[in-house]
């Protein structure tokens, strides 16, 4: 009886090894097979390849740390291609910039304010008293605001803007703040940010076309804008979306040197 308990744990264990040898294998074709997409520049297809050693030889300690080391090796490859590609779409934008902000003021009150803005030279507000008018601006974060100015001699506690060009037309809701000077009545209406881009880009769009502004609450006053404004806000609009995609681009080139520079210290 105890020789059978014997060859019985022989077998056991042959067997076991055999499972984890065979297991072994199959793990590290996987491995091999990656390492021929990744010279073949198939990366998407060599990481799926490796993903699934960790998921179907979890005991597979050894191939799944040759198989770490060439995701790293992939990620830095990603990482070295995306640096370049992004830096060459972002070098061009860079100029481009630098010519926009020739048309706009940097105004920052350095007392309660940790980032300028960007006013085009057309939408000051110092040059917009008492008057009905819309103002946009791209703060130094890339921020960018619109906001929707009512004067009048009786307030219409105006909640909502809506810009129409004919049928069409977008209408917006915001943040309100009011107060009265000199008997004149002040509504400003704050869009948010994503409100404002769309506010923008509809102006930009419609720059050739008769702009009708409508502010709502509960009065309603309507207005038409001139073509300096139309003008103003369209270059306002191509600031802050060049503007955010140099951000993006940026950023970009920043995970990818961070990515570089952590597979180079290895």
């Amino acid at each position: 009886m105890k020789k059978i308990l014997f060859f019985a744990c022989l077998l056991i264990l042959a067997t076991g090894c055999d499972t984890k040898q065979k297991e072994a294998a199959k793990a590290q074709a996987r491995v091999d097979n990656a390492k021929q997409l990744v010279e073949e520049g198939n990366l998407n297809a060599a990481k799926i390849e490796l993903d699934s050693v960790h998921l179907l030889y979890p005991r597979q300690v050894e191939v799944r740390r040759n198989a770490k080391a060439l995701m790293d090796s992939i990620v830095y490859i990603e990482a070295k291609r995306n640096l370049s590609y992004s830096d060459s779409l972002l070098q061009p934008l860079l100029p481009e910039v630098d010519k926009m902000l020739k048309q706009f003021n940097n105004e920052k009150n350095g007392e309660y304010e940790n980032y300028g803005r960007y006013v085009h030279k057309q939408l000051p507000t110092s040059r917009n008293i008492d008057r009905c008018f819309i103002q946009a601006y791209v703060n130094e974060d890339v921020r960018t605001t619109l906001k929707s100015y009512y004067y009048g001699k009786k307030a219409i506690n105006h909640e909502s803007v809506t810009f129409a060009v004919g049928e069409d037309y977008l209408t917006f809701t915001g943040t309100s703040h009011a107060f009265e000077d000199g008997g004149g009545k002040y509504e400003i209406l704050t869009l948010a940010e994503d409100d404002a881009i769309a506010a923008l880009s509809f102006i930009g769009n419609h720059e050739n076309d008769k702009i009708k502004v409508t502010l709502k609450g509960s009065g309603e006053y309507a207005y038409f804008l001139n073509k300096n404004e139309k003008k103003a806000l369209a270059e306002t609009c191509q600031l802050a979306l060049t503007m955010r995609d140099v951000r993006q681009l940026e950023q970009q080139i920043n995970v990818a040197n961070g990515q570089i520079a952590k597979y180079e210290s290895k």
